[in-house]
């Protein structure tokens, strides 16, 4: 295997048998002791191929039974492949299951020992951070406390505790970003980001489409135990949002549907009979004619002065618009509409949206909706690009998420230069005592 490649998968495959009756019992088993066993074949992962380079973050996503945590035992050696082989360069550090092995009979620190020693960290390891462990974890008064009284908010960040600190060079994290309460999620959110400062090899199946538009170097969107795409974050999300687990007839212009479908208004929904209306499925609606459309899609998006002329020049202290029209196909219950502003080195300097808002969107009827950002600029002087978001209520599913659908710069004639980032309000006073 090359040198700068952590992980080479070459057409692996895994199935699972399922027996189709249950026997748990002595009688069952005797009864049925002369009649074979049924067993049927799950397909779990098919033909799977990629590689993961040293240092580079690789997301997997895709619906539950898509096979991504099965792909993630089997790198982690867990399982073993049915076909194909799996190389992988480096140790491996599993986050899979948090708190798997821990003894409630046990106390928090025996727990933390058993634990780290499962994860391959050797007694004079655990020894040299155990002290690290317990105060990342702040229960260090419970930690001589049986973990059967622990509270389960409690055992995840022990548990999280204990698998940071098993320092690999490659990162398997199967949905465990975010645990425990909200000081403790800024804290592993910290360390993660400092994993990747590290150039640690990461690779993350997560559902949060958030995390992996901002961490992903490449994505893998698995659909039915196949790699139905492995590049961007944004093309991959966009893949999986655009196809639901629901299988329908769709012709191949089902991609220009998403276009050009006409949208009825609230009032000719209101007159649709049962056949004629859509079948609504996941984060698409798909009509009798099989034509496939976004519940919401962002029809067009306008960097702006207040009377609605477009501008792509901004001064810095000059207020301005971002104006999104969004087009709905069916109607919504508080969706959030937010903004992101980057600089020219892809940070997010600025993120907003009708949920952090406390703006209550409410019921969004069938149509064209607006949405007007007004932004006092104080940006600093340099290039920005902008990405746009709908999701539902929650927060969970992104019906639409485009990037750097607009560019503007911000020029500043009262400063000689920028050091990027924002100019806040300040003045500079110097006292020569």
């Amino acid at each position: 295997m090359v040198g700068d490649i952590a992980i080479n998968v070459s057409n692996i495959s895994k199935s699972f048998r399922i027996p189709q009756e249950k026997r748990t019992t002595i009688r069952e088993h005797v009864v049925g002791f002369r009649k074979k066993m049924i067993y049927e074949t799950y397909n779990a992962l098919e033909d799977i191929s990629f590689e993961v380079k040293k240092g580079e973050f690789l997301s997997i996503i895709g619906r539950n039974g898509s096979g991504k945590s099965t792909l993630l035992k089997l790198l982690a050696g867990i399982y073993t492949a049915d076909h194909g082989s799996i190389a992988v360069n480096g140790e491996i550090s599993p986050f899979l299951e948090l708190g798997v092995g821990f003894n409630p009979e046990l106390s928090g620190k025996d727990n933390i020992y058993l634990n780290a020693t499962i994860l391959g960290l050797s007694r004079f390891e655990i020894d040299r951070c155990y002290n690290k462990i317990v105060n990342f974890s702040g229960l260090n008064q419970f930690i001589h406390l049986k973990l059967k009284n622990y509270s389960s908010g409690m055992n995840v960040r022990l548990a999280f505790s204990v698998a940071i600190h098993a320092d690999k060079e490659i990162l398997l994290m199967d949905e465990v970003l975010a645990v425990g309460d909200a000081n403790f999620q800024v804290k592993c959110f910290n360390v993660f980001e400092d994993f990747i400062k590290e150039g640690k090899t990461i690779i993350l199946v997560s559902h949060d489409p958030a995390a992996v538009h901002k961490y992903s170097d490449r994505v893998i969107y698995l659909e039915s135990g196949r790699a139905a795409f492995i590049g961007s974050a944004n093309e991959a999300i966009t893949k999986y949002m655009n196809t639901d687990a629901v299988k329908y007839p769709v012709d191949n212009t089902a991609s220009d549907a998403v276009r050009n479908t006409d949208i009825s208004t609230a009032d000719q929904s209101k007159e649709q009979t049962d056949q004629e209306s859509p079948v609504i499925s996941g984060n698409l609606i798909v009509g009798n004619d099989n034509k496939v459309a976004k519940k919401v899609m962002i029809k067009n998006v306008l960097v702006c002065d207040d009377v609605g002329n477009e501008k792509q020049e901004i001064l810095h202290g000059e207020n301005f618009f971002i104006r999104v029209q969004y087009e709905l196909n069916v109607e919504l219950n508080n969706p959030v509409f937010g903004i992101i502003i980057y600089d020219q080195k892809r940070r997010a300097l600025f993120t907003t949206n009708t949920f952090s808002e406390k703006l209550k969107t409410g019921k969004v009827r069938v149509g064209i909706v607006t949405v007007n950002f007004r932004i006092v600029n104080y940006l600093s002087a340099g290039k920005y690009s902008l990405s746009v978001t709908v999701c539902d209520k929650y927060q969970r599913i992104y019906y639409d998420w485009i990037d750097g659908v607009k560019h503007f710069n911000v020029t500043n004639n009262n400063r000689l230069m920028s050091y990027g980032g924002v100019d806040l309000p300040h003045d500079i006073s110097i006292t020569n005592d």
